[in-house]
């Protein structure tokens, strides 16, 4: 007989190695279609670094790095250090490739896998990064980030804005992908329990091929 927990398991198994997969196959493609849109990430971005106390000095994680480009580009020649993830090898490749400043360092894996020193980092960016986990899996990925990072960093990531259980899109870019969120109310709750205090946030909608979908952008500093 199956156990209850076996199938939410091997689901959730099933949907890292398909966005694995997806962003290996996809790399080159990804990068091309996000270079040749308008993108907040640098915006926001910009805002997170100008609230910390001395961005210069600052240990920051970017979680879902992909190639690199802008936002490692831009936190690398504002901070002191830098820590690029991303599940697909095809992407550290690509930005391997990229960036080649020496105060950053890729780590190519399953951003919920990942391990660092309770107080680590000063700020961490996740940018169409965690609505790649399911569901069950988000809260506990904000609570291993509320833990890595020190009191008085900020956290600026953007997730869903509709309540989406899981979703598997056949054909993203020419590859399978999947994504899941909360509606924002579901999603604001998340960041909250798990020990921030969000400073912003606010919906941003991308065009995505002519369609317009939105996405919460949140900016929470842990207080404590």
């Amino acid at each position: 007989m199956e156990n209850d927990n076996e199938k939410p398991s091997r689901d959730n198994e099933n949907a890292r190695q398909l966005v694995e997969q997806g962003y290996d196959k996809m790399a080159a493609t990804y990068l091309d279609w996000t270079t040749s849109k308008k993108t907040p990430r640098v915006a926001c971005l910009d805002k997170m670094l100008s609230k910390m106390s001395a961005p210069s000095s600052a240990n920051v994680l970017e979680l879902g790095c992909g190639a690199g480009v802008p936002v490692t580009q831009l936190l690398s020649s504002r901070c002191a250090k830098v820590i690029g993830n991303d599940i697909s090898k095809a992407q550290i490749e690509l930005a391997k490739s990229r960036i080649k400043e020496t105060n950053v360092e890729f780590i190519q894996g399953d951003m919920t896998k990942l391990e660092f020193e309770h107080a680590s980092f000063d700020g961490v960016a996740a940018f169409y990064s965690i609505i790649h986990l399911p569901r069950d899996e988000q809260s506990t990925m904000f609570q291993n980030i509320f833990s890595w990072m020190k009191p008085g960093g900020y956290l600026l990531c953007n997730l869903g804005a509709t309540d989406l259980p899981g979703h598997t899109a056949k054909d993203w870019l020419g590859s399978q992908m999947y994504w899941s969120s909360y509606d924002v109310e579901g999603n604001l709750k998340l960041v909250r329990d798990a020990g921030f205090t969000i400073d912003e946030h606010e919906i941003l909608e991308d065009d995505e091929d002519g369609l317009l979908v939105p996405f919460l952008w949140i900016l929470a500093v842990k207080k404590n």
